[in-house]
C-alpha cells in the first residue's frame, strides 16, 4: 500500500435530494437560531437606548449573507457536487453536478462573510 492509497478513498455514492434532507432541516434550525439572537440584540439594544449605533447595523447587514448562504445550499444539497461516481450518470446530471460544485465556493465565501 503506497501513501497515496491510505489517503484516498473511493468517491461516495449517487445521493437523492431526500436523504439530504436532514442536512437542510439542521442547516435552516441554525440559520433561525442565530437569526433570532441577532433580533434580540438589536431590538433588546433600541428598546433600551432608542436609538442604533454603527455594530447594530453591521450585525443586521450580516444577516444578508446568512440568508444568501442558505439558498447557495438549497441548490448544492439540490443538484449535489463532483464528489461522486458519476460512471451511470446523465450529461444533464453532471452538469448539474458541475454547478452545484461552483456554488459551493460562493457558499463558502458567503459563510466567511
Amino acid at each position: 500500500m503506497t501513501l497515496i492509497d491510505r489517503f484516498t478513498e473511493a468517491a461516495p455514492d449517487l445521493r437523492a435530494f431526500r436523504e439530504d434532507k436532514p442536512t437542510l432541516l439542521v442547516a435552516w434550525w441554525c440559520t433561525i437560531y442565530s437569526m433570532t439572537i441577532i433580533s434580540f440584540r438589536v431590538c433588546g439594544r433600541y428598546v433600551r437606548t432608542e436609538k442604533i449605533y454603527s455594530e447594530d447595523t453591521i450585525m443586521i447587514l450580516s444577516t444578508v449573507p446568512l440568508l444568501i448562504r442558505m439558498a447557495l445550499a438549497h441548490v448544492v444539497l439540490k443538484y449535489g457536487t463532483n464528489n461522486v461516481n458519476t460512471i451511470n450518470s446523465t450529461i444533464q446530471n453532471i452538469r448539474q453536478r458541475e454547478t452545484g460544485s461552483q456554488v459551493v465556493l460562493a457558499a463558502r465565501i458567503m459563510y466567511a462573510l
